[in-house]
């Protein structure tokens, strides 16, 4: 089946040096998150009898099957395509994609779907802060600590297509449009506004005018992507990040969570009639990502989202990576997600 896939003047200060604070170009309340490892259990106490100590085991991985399984096997070869959501950010374990160090781009070591190949066969080129432009022009990078003088320029990243050039993929993962709508103004403004964003209608009106010109941008970048490879395109929905509120979450009130709630939906509508509106036959629209952290919200007892309280934002002016983490998945997050990507690939088959 065809193309269905966020006390007081401490913490307001805090937050006012997030300058970043935004859902695509990045920020976090903790860092960087890696795999999870095991846990012993402890021993039970006398005079009882006392059990072997055991670890946790690590749950299995997903294993895809039919056209996926053909498409990851051991001559699979994956590349990413896209914004932070694609690149891993927030997973931790990141890869200079400039020679000399780290870079704003974050590629992680675990993004979507990279467990289910081997890592000598996987090309992430997505970056953190990219737009749909910079799938076929270059990025600048961000300056990732200024120190005590002025910051070393970080430099550029080619086109993300020229980079796929090189690469002959079995499959291509793409996330990208989220840096296009501003949501790191939108949200920005949620944290540090005076005035709930649910209440202000500038920002409702400015989404909406953003979010009229998203569509035949992705649709002609979508396109794009589809030409350049004859791989299936998987274009990822951007994961709800908050479930339905039932209280406040650091500085976003009720309110607040579900504006960043119909934001999403409303990015993920516009993202997926742009896949649908495309004639380009290896194009697909993943839609089970979109519920892949469904109770494990940045508001939840165990998210698996970077949370934007009162800690996350103390961190994230301290720090360049937590401030680019911040309202992105965790390790977990980005495992729940390929989870659901490998569900979705079973129920719909590519022709």
């Amino acid at each position: 089946m065809k193309k269905s896939a966020s006390r007081d003047a401490a913490l307001r200060l805090a937050a006012g040096v997030v300058c970043a604070t935004a859902l695509l170009s990045g920020c976090s309340t903790a860092p960087a998150a890696g795999p999870p490892s095991g846990r012993t259990t402890a021993a039970a106490p006398n005079p009882a009898p006392t059990p072997t100590p055991t670890s946790t085991p690590t749950p299995e991985p997903p294993r895809p099957s039919a056209w996926l399984a053909q498409a990851t096997g051991d001559a699979g070869r994956l590349a990413i395509l896209g914004d932070s959501f694609a690149a891993g950010e927030g997973a931790g374990e990141y890869q200079p994609a400039v020679a000399g160090g780290g870079d704003s781009c974050h590629r992680s070591l675990h993004p979507p779907a990279a467990e289910l190949f081997a890592p000598q066969d996987i090309a992430n080129l997505a970056c953190s802060r990219a737009t749909t432009g910079h799938l076929t022009g270059p990025q600048r990078l961000a300056a990732t600590d200024s120190g005590d003088g002025p910051a070393a320029d970080p430099g550029t990243v080619p086109a993300q297509l020229e980079q796929l050039r090189v690469f002959d993929p079995t499959l291509v993962v793409l996330s990208v449009g989220g840096n296009n709508l501003d949501f790191a103004g939108i949200l920005q403004a949620c944290l540090l506004e005076a005035t709930p964003c649910s209440d202000d209608p500038a920002l409702g009106a400015h989404a909406a005018q953003q979010l009229a010109t998203l569509r035949p941008d992705l649709a002609d970048t979508y396109d794009s992507v589809a030409v350049a490879v004859s791989a299936p395109v998987l274009v990822l929905p951007y994961p709800q990040l908050f479930d339905e509120p039932d209280g406040g979450c650091g500085r976003l009130s009720p309110e607040e969570q579900r504006f960043g709630r119909d934001l999403i939906n409303d990015l993920n509508a516009v993202i997926r009639s742009a896949v649908e509106s495309s004639a380009a036959p290896n194009l697909y629209y993943v839609d089970a990502v979109e519920n892949a952290l469904a109770g494990h919200g940045a508001c939840s007892q165990e998210p698996f989202v970077h949370a934007a309280d009162v800690s996350g934002l103390l961190q994230a002016a301290d720090s360049f990576t937590a401030n680019q983490e911040l309202l992105h998945p965790t390790y977990e997050g980005y495992r729940a997600m390929t989870a659901e990507l490998v569900r979705w690939a079973a129920a719909h088959p590519v022709p």
